[in-house]
């Protein structure tokens, strides 16, 4: 193979990953994104909490969140009634906006220690993290734990017992 043949294989691959980073973040996986400053705001005054969805765009696992996970139908309803969805790119300079401070997101990334992608932070109404989950979770056990988390039961039972609960509910 020559150089030019090498040259163009490395151009074409940097512009095939360039295509996928550009389209990950706009994926319709059910819901409408919004930005971690409306989603504060929408938070204090309908008291949900929020679901911070961390990524980076070359990760295959938040892919797969976002066209299996998040589309399903009792993960979207739980999404629908406990939280406002926001999306965090680990490796972006835009500007995001919490708790009144603005700065790149990826500063964002490191004060919350997010370095396994996907990781899932919930936020509660005031702006304080409830509780992270990092990875890919299968929309069986993704919607019990955002209603686990929605509904406050992790302030009186693990979610093991939660689950437990749950799933025997969910049998009958």
């Amino acid at each position: 193979m020559n150089t030019k043949n090498i040259t163009l294989l490395i151009a074409g691959l940097l512009f095939s990953t360039q295509a996928f980073a550009q389209a990950q973040s706009e994926i319709n996986s059910g819901f409408e994104w919004v930005s971690l400053e409306e989603a504060q705001v929408k938070a204090a005054e309908t008291g949900k909490k929020i679901l911070l969805f961390g990524y980076a765009e070359w990760c295959t696992y938040c892919l797969k969140t976002r066209k299996e996970t998040f589309p399903d139908s009792t993960v979207l309803a739980s999404i629908k009634e406990h939280y406002i969805p926001v999306q965090l790119d680990a490796e972006s300079q835009a500007n995001i906006t919490y708790n009144g401070s603005t700065m790149p997101e990826n500063e964002l990334a490191r004060y919350l220690r997010l370095t396994s992608y996907p990781t899932h932070y919930f936020i509660d109404a005031e702006g304080s993290i409830l509780g992270a989950q990092p990875g890919f979770i299968e929309p069986y056990v993704y919607a019990p734990l955002l209603n686990y988390v929605g509904s406050d039961a992790f302030q009186e039972m693990s979610f093991d017992e939660y689950f437990e609960i749950n799933d025997k509910d969910s049998d009958n």
